[in-house]
């Protein structure tokens, strides 16, 4: 299968001084990306799984790099796919283009760890999620 993708518009609030969007903000479009994948992905809200089943997917590391400045109104076109599936930890790459462009103007490769939301220890992926991430691995 392909990336997962999904497009939100550059806001207002998400640029700086300069015009362009603060960088802190990629991280939060990435994140709600990833909330709407795994929506689409299992059927159900991300909240969902944190909530009702306990799951939880803090990220440990991130590694970005940004290519192309992003300005307020621009719409940003977000892929996610999977890098790397282990046991208990998931590597998702972030791709962050300008509308219909080719190459990408940011992108990051992060890596969360699967969790008991109640104990906070690491957990296996259950076999739903990891079924559904198998979809985009690369």
């Amino acid at each position: 299968m392909a990336a997962y993708e999904t497009t939100l518009p550059v806001r207002f609030g998400q640029v700086d001084y300069a015009g362009i969007m603060f960088y802190p903000r990629f991280f939060e479009n990435f994140h709600t990306a990833f909330e709407d994948m795994f929506g689409e992905l299992l059927g159900v809200p991300y909240m969902s799984v944190l909530k009702d089943r306990r799951v939880g997917f803090p990220t440990v590391s991130i590694d970005t790099q940004f290519i192309r400045p992003f300005r307020f109104g621009e719409p940003m076109r977000l892929a996610i796919d999977v890098t790397k599936l282990g046991r208990t930890s998931i590597t998702f790459r972030y791709r962050g283009f300008h509308g219909d462009g080719a190459e990408p103007s940011v992108q990051a490769t992060g890596t969360v760890v699967v969790i008991d939301l109640d104990s906070f220890e690491s957990l296996p992926i259950p076999d739903d999620i990891r079924a559904a991430l198998e979809t985009l691995l690369v």
